[in-house]
């Protein structure tokens, strides 16, 4: 199994944590310290030893952060974590904070009238976020950086990983390193500048074809690298996880340092560098100040390069897919045919998911924890669930199932919510509202320009026709056997990147009814062109091709609800579902789909 099921962590523990903690800042006069869930490397991920929030707090959700007073603590999350924040948290230490409704600047100002110390690590917050509390903070109140306190009080901290990174062979990459490498050299050279600075792992990981296991379930090395105008590289790297496929992977115009001078290296850089102030700590700021080196805030290059998949990388995610909807369907058929009783509980659930992606033989890891919530628990948008939360499947449940798969031609990511037996019709009118916008969202026409969240709103018209919303984004972008989340692109209010084609996003609108029911429905999609209609004007459209491939619950459907063309759409889609599998599944399987996927 690659999942586990045990809690790590313990709100009980919370309480003799942050008394060490408060000691800290005692000894060195701080009034307030600040946690982000970051690592040094800014990535949504981090690592068992960088865990500094989550073994202060117990939150385990991937994103957040806390600030802890003398005599009390806010921990801040946004509204895909506000359930489980109050589920792992103990109430008595810690202030569930929402936000955007609630602020941290707000926080700190209201907290203090008269003079007032609050440090951080510069190595785990980003430039940005630290200069808007400068911008934004009283007068009275200043910031500090130290070493950071977690660190000194957390005695059995994890080691770091020293895995190899391994190169990323073309037939996936579908480019070598080098022709990426001059390309971004090009961009900086064309707008006068000398050197990039790259803090972020899946973007190395891009830019030089390579991958690693230093992250649990995204295939990246830690490392920091820069890239100068003339198209050669500096990797910094612990040498423990480099070996001679490696270097001659990577040939000359990469040149391998200890990731140790990485501070030091950064001092001797010369002309105009380039550092992305949403994504670089602000420690390289001032290392940078420190030794007088220009610099401009810039964003990194690599981000819409990777974002907008080539051709090699498209038709691997393609296999990837089809590949894994079988796996999915083995899984559904087997629940489906169940007998009541068989499937016991949630965890039952995930290991039978994962065992089904594992027999493909191609799985390397899963992209995400899977996110198997019945009952109350769906109602969780990032629920993960252990052996404490773990509820028993009864009939008459709703069973969200949030899952995916990384395989070397592609990364996955799926959400089906299914009926185990009859369900309240109030479900059945929900999971429709959702499946009404997730089908608004396939079936778009949109002029080139527009960004996520100029369509974000019509995956929602339906659900806001009766009143009902969700508080996330509606689609993330996927990477190519990369980051299950990567950006820039997204499906979401508030992003304005113009999507383009190649980009892969996720199509995933929701619904959540505390402590009763929750629904979501995803399938991945990828942008291109339109085929030009002869009333088409000169404009470029664009549309959305769907890559994921598994039924809907049409149990969960209530077909009066749809008009002709969503229904249209439904048809077609599980038409070609079943033409895509019905070859590569099991004869149980086989007949199952055969039956899901049926005209409505």
């Amino acid at each position: 199994m690659f999942q586990t099921f045990d809690e790590k962590t313990v709100s009980e523990t919370s309480k003799n944590r942050i008394y060490l903690l408060r000691e800290e800042m005692r000894k060195k006069n701080i009034d307030a310290f600040l946690i982000p869930r970051n690592d040094a490397h800014m990535g949504e991920y981090v690592s068992d030893r960088d865990k500094r929030l989550e073994w202060l707090t117990s939150f385990s959700g991937s994103a957040g952060y806390c600030i802890v007073f003398k005599d009390k603590a806010f921990l801040f999350v946004d509204g895909r974590y506000t359930i489980q924040a109050e589920n792992q948290c103990d109430e008595n230490i810690f202030e569930i904070r929402n936000i955007p409704k609630n602020s941290l600047i707000d926080c700190i100002n209201e907290s203090f009238e008269e003079k007032a110390l609050i440090a951080y690590d510069p190595w785990l917050h980003t430039i940005e976020q630290i200069l808007e509390i400068h911008s934004n903070k009283k007068k009275n109140i200043e910031l500090i950086e130290v070493d950071n306190f977690i660190d000194t009080i957390w005695i059995d901290q994890p080691i770091a990983s020293v895995e190899l990174m391994v190169p990323h062979l073309l037939k996936y990459s579908g480019q070598v390193h080098t022709e990426k490498l001059e390309i971004i050299g090009n961009i900086l050279s064309n707008v006068g500048q000398s050197n990039v600075i790259l803090t972020q792992p899946d973007t190395i990981a891009w830019a030089l074809n390579t991958r690693g296991t230093d992250l649990i379930q995204t295939p990246v090395a830690l490392c920091f690298a820069t890239i100068n105008a003339s198209g050669s590289a500096n990797l910094f790297i612990d040498p423990k996880k480099v070996d001679d496929e490696l270097h001659k992977h990577l040939g000359p115009n990469v040149v391998l340092h200890d990731i140790k001078s990485f501070s030091l290296f950064l001092k001797t850089l010369t002309g105009l560098v380039r550092i992305d102030s949403n994504r670089a700590p602000i420690a390289i700021k001032h290392i940078l100040e420190i030794a007088k080196v220009s610099f401009t805030y810039d964003s990194d290059p690599i981000l819409k390069l990777r974002a907008c998949k080539n051709k090699t990388e498209l038709e691997g995610s393609v296999q990837a897919h089809i590949r894994d909807g079988a796996a999915v369907v083995e899984f559904l058929s087997e629940i489906q045919y169940a007998q009541p009783g068989f499937l016991k509980n949630e965890i039952e659930l995930v290991k039978l998911l994962e065992s089904k992606r594992y027999a493909t033989g191609k799985l390397k890891n899963i992209s995400f924890d899977t996110i198997c919530g019945s009952g109350p628990n769906a109602a969780i948008i990032h629920y993960r669930v252990n052996t404490k939360t773990n509820r028993t499947i009864s009939l008459g449940d709703v069973v969200l199932i949030d899952s995916g798969g990384q395989y070397l031609d592609g990364t996955t990511d799926i959400t089906r919510t299914i009926a185990i037996g009859s369900v309240a019709e109030e479900v059945i009118d929900a999971n429709t509202l959702v499946l009404k916008g997730m089908i608004a969202i396939s079936a778009l026409r949109f002029p080139k320009g527009l960004s996520g969240r100029d369509i974000d709103s019509i995956a929602r018209q339906a659900l806001w026709s009766k009143g009902l919303d969700f508080d996330h984004g509606t689609g993330h972008g996927v990477g190519s056997f990369l980051s299950v989340h990567e950006g820039p692109q997204a499906i979401s209010r508030h992003n304005n990147v113009p999507l383009e084609p190649g980009m892969i996003i996720s199509n995933e609108p929701g619904y959540y009814k505390k402590n009763s029911f929750g629904i979501r429905i995803e399938n991945l999609i990828y942008v291109k062109e339109c085929l030009r209609d002869k009333n088409d004007d000169d404009r470029c459209m664009l549309e959305f091709e769907t890559l994921t491939l598994a039924p809907f619950d049409l149990n969960m459907i209530k077909v009066s609800s749809l008009n002709e063309q969503e229904i249209k759409w439904l048809n077609n889609y599980h038409s070609n579902v079943y033409k895509k599998l019905n070859s590569i599944l099991t004869k149980s399987a086989k007949k199952w789909l055969k039956a899901a996927c049926i005209p409505i």
